[in-house]
């Protein structure tokens, strides 16, 4: 039963099923970070900083494929599924050419990763850690979250993870009992994106009658020049994320990506809160800002709302940093706490980046202006990266990223106004 002002509130089809794709994507987000927040702690103190940095630094490295194999389709696909949800037929077609772009991406991959196996001795040393982190590669590739997202029935995504995500977290507890244990948790944690990625083609074949039909080499080329400039976006991003890491581990010790992966991975269960919100409006604002007139009132709408949220979240969190901190690592990592603090910089502005670059710029098919921006923004970042990590470690890492995402949003608006889009 609903009250009279609730009632007033969802006064559209849309905006009832905005309600409900962000429940279900808020359910979803709560776990894939409040389950890892629990293991985190445990796995830090079983494992040790060190092996947690080793798996902090295959992580990093498979990211890279993840993004490869992706190839911008998150957002892409889920644009042209929007839009084209009424055609199953078109439907059919979208889903099997990315099927079959995103499996041949990844056997590229799987060879890229047997040739750094094969001829760097930094991989060649540990050749299963690699090769079992790699396992979420396929997982990713199997869910088809884009497909879900275009329709607008999130609660699929949700019912998935659950559990996946329970299954993974209880045999952490069950199974990982010693540093020598390692190897365990890229292993459960690819056999649950795995079966979590089988279960998700099942449904989608029974629910949505979706089926696989080879498609011809002109319409497969088509949506790999769809999704270029978005691919090209999601590889700098990668960059703007991860590189630090990746550096770090060449110059530094295991022992100190450890203890920055660990505050890293509590900033992305915070930047976790905002993508229940970003995903459920990325397919209404790809209808709004195609509308006539209307798209820079919705773009300013969502930056003072979302934008002023991120605020709010980032100063608060950064003034209890040392107590968050403190609270889930242990009273060892309190003198790290300062590094969460600093990274609310860089939750502040990646909150405005997404809402100008891909809730305007992607949903409204100027992909090319955001990848510009993003060419800029990345080179800076690795380029600031090889400089200064090398001589100032973490806070080398620190000063790279939020620079990056600042210079990102300048050159977005840049371009904004310079072409008056």
């Amino acid at each position: 039963m609903t009250t009279p002002l609730l009632n007033k509130f969802l006064d559209t089809e849309e905006k009832k099923k905005f309600i409900a794709n962000f429940f279900s994507l808020a359910t979803l987000q709560g776990l894939n970070y409040i389950l890892p927040l629990l293991t985190l702690p445990y796995l830090v103190r079983i494992l040790g900083t060190e092996k947690f940095g080793i798996l902090a630094f295959a992580t990093a490295i498979v990211s890279y494929f993840i993004v490869l194999t992706d190839y911008g389709f998150n957002f892409t696909a889920t644009r042209e599924v929007s839009l084209n949800r009424e055609n199953s037929e078109k439907l059919d077609e979208i889903f099997s050419s990315v099927m079959i772009i995103k499996f041949a991406l990844f056997v590229i991959s799987l060879f890229i990763l047997t040739f750094l196996i094969v001829f760097f001795d930094k991989f060649s040393v540990d050749p299963w850690l690699y090769y079992l982190t790699f396992g979420t590669v396929l997982g990713q590739i199997l869910f088809p979250v884009w497909f879900f997202q275009g329709v607008e029935q999130m609660r699929y995504i949700t019912i998935i993870n659950i559990i996946s995500k329970f299954f993974f977290t209880i045999a952490i507890f069950l199974v990982v009992k010693h540093s020598s244990d390692y190897l365990l948790v890229p292993f459960l944690t690819s056999l649950g994106a795995i079966f979590a990625g089988i279960y998700s083609l099942i449904l989608i074949r029974k629910n949505f009658k979706i089926r696989f039909k080879f498609q011809k080499l002109n319409v497969i080329l088509s949506y790999l020049k769809g999704g270029s400039n978005l691919f090209c976006t999601s590889v700098l991003s990668n960059l703007l994320v991860s590189s630090g890491t990746v550096i770090l581990s060449f110059v530094s010790t295991n022992t100190v990506v450890g203890y920055y992966s660990a505050a890293e991975k509590l900033f992305r269960a915070i930047v976790g809160l905002f993508t229940p919100i970003t995903q459920a409006l990325y397919p209404i604002s790809c209808r709004k800002v195609n509308q006539e007139g209307g798209a820079k009132s919705y773009i300013k709408k969502l930056a003072i709302i979302i934008g002023g949220a991120g605020l709010l979240v980032g100063v608060t969190i950064a003034i209890f940093s040392e107590k968050i901190v403190t609270l889930v690592y242990g009273v060892t990592f309190q003198s790290y706490s300062y590094i969460l603090a600093i990274m609310m910089i860089w939750l502040f502005f990646g909150v405005i980046n997404n809402i100008i670059g891909i809730q305007y710029l992607s949903a409204s098919r100027k992909d090319k202006f955001y990848t510009s921006s993003f060419i800029v923004a990345a080179l800076v970042t690795v380029l600031l990266n090889l400089v200064l990590i090398p001589h100032l470690l973490i806070n080398g890492v620190l000063i790279s990223m939020i620079t990056g995402e600042i210079l990102l949003s300048i050159c977005m608006l840049a371009l904004i106004f310079r072409f008056k889009l």
